[in-house]
């Protein structure tokens, strides 16, 4: 009686197990895959009418809550899911767009609970273009820099905007904003610069080049300076002699003395200049390096050629046919050479050069010249002014002249006669 008791209650206990083992298992396979579970899609927009643009209301992705086995929802978190909205309804102004994310084919299998947000209200307004003008900003430079911002300069100085109507109409400028400080060293600089705008405007160019330049601080020192000729002419008078002249000068070389020194103020003459001329002159300011003329004054001065003393003034030949109007003492004969010159205007001497003058006498070979006769011969008197005198015979080797000189000797002296 017992051992039958004994089974029954083992059946029993065997039955409960397997109630047990069937529950979890009925618990683990149907509670597992029906999960919850979020999932991000991106948005992407088509089929705006031309000459609108959305201003407000566009959002780059959306969150659509989901139910449904585990495993589905594992694969559906791996794919790139993208929720595309038609804008071919909206018009110019508010839109409300309700998101229809059931429509997707890969969320069929799935209990859709929340989609994030559920609508969209887009702003729509017309889009247009037009010209702005550029402003430069530049920022400032330490108190302590010893140099000063100047010719900013931006080319192009003008761009094109386009953009919703409302944000280009209110458009009057841009501003470019840049830093010197990048690179502060004297002189001219350059630098492209990015053109900031605002959200949906488009800008062409979108980079302009910033031109400026570093100059020193300087100061005004007014310097009174001697009015002196650019050439040493001591024949040259200026009228006044002295000028007040206002120049820019760094801060760091104000009290120089030797760059000071360097400031001069000459007059060049005019060319064409004659004796009593006077003219009215600019002078030129000569200056250092780095400095910078203000002012002048008297703004121009009186430069004219005085006469040296006796008049005496030298002046070119006012043609190949005169004189200069000046001999300086070189005794210059009174005789002028004119356009009808001719051979005969030329006084000749009273006694005539006959052509037989300039004969020269023959020697003969072996005769020895006048000055080595013996000394003590008598010479025949000297002819008449530019006439030669004969030559003596040439003697041979016995002291007897050939006859042939003796007669061309005698035929001189008759001729002469």
């Amino acid at each position: 009686m017992s051992s039958i008791s004994n089974s029954r209650i083992q059946t029993v206990l065997f039955a409960l197990l397997s109630l047990v083992i069937a529950t979890g298992l009925w618990y683990l396979v149907v509670g597992r895959d029906h999960v919850e579970t979020q999932v991000e899609l991106r948005v992407e927009y088509r089929g705006l009418p031309e000459g609108l643009i959305i201003r407000e209301g566009m959002v780059n992705h959306i969150s659509v809550r989901l139910r449904g086995s585990a495993e589905l929802l594992r694969n559906l978190h791996s794919r790139d899911l993208v929720y595309t909205v038609d804008l071919s309804g909206v018009q110019r102004g508010a839109t409300a767009l309700p998101m229809a994310v059931d429509s997707i084919p890969d969320f069929k299998a799935f209990e859709i609970l929340e989609i994030m947000p559920s609508r969209l209200v887009l702003e729509a307004d017309a889009l247009t273009e037009r010209v702005v003008p550029l402003e430069n900003k530049l920022l400032p430079l330490p108190e302590d820099s010893p140099y000063l911002i100047s010719h900013p300069i931006l080319e192009p100085s003008f761009v094109t905007v386009k953009g919703p109507e409302t944000q280009v109409n209110s458009l009057d400028r841009l501003i470019v904003v840049y830093d010197p400080t990048k690179n502060a060293s004297e002189g001219p600089h350059e630098a492209n610069v990015a053109i900031v705008a605002p959200p949906q405007v488009e800008i062409t160019p979108p980079v302009t080049t910033l031109r400026y330049s570093l100059d020193m601080k300087t100061e005004n020192v007014t310097l009174t300076r001697d009015i002196l000729l650019d050439s040493e002419n001591a024949i040259y008078e200026v009228s006044p002699n002295k000028a007040s002249v206002e120049i820019s000068v760094p801060e760091a070389l104000v009290e120089d003395k030797d760059y000071l020194d360097a400031v001069r103020v000459i007059v060049r003459e005019p060319a064409a200049f004659t004796p009593g001329d006077r003219a009215e002159i600019p002078p030129i300011v000569m200056l250092p390096s780095g400095a910078g003329l203000v002012s002048i004054e008297p703004s121009s001065v009186i430069l004219s050629l005085r006469e040296e003393e006796g008049g005496a003034v030298w002046a070119p030949a006012e043609s190949i046919f005169s004189m200069p109007s000046s001999s300086f003492g070189m005794g210059l004969p009174s005789q002028r050479v004119t356009g009808d010159f001719s051979l005969n205007d030329i006084p000749l001497p009273a006694d005539v050069l006959q052509p037989g003058d300039l004969k020269a006498p023959t020697m003969m070979s072996g005769e020895k010249p006048r000055e080595e006769k013996a000394s003590g011969a008598a010479q025949k008197p000297a002819a008449v002014a530019g006439a030669a005198a004969p030559a003596p015979a040439a003697q041979n080797r016995n002291g007897a002249a050939p006859e042939q000189a003796q007669q061309k000797a005698e035929s001189a002296d008759q001729e002469h006669k």
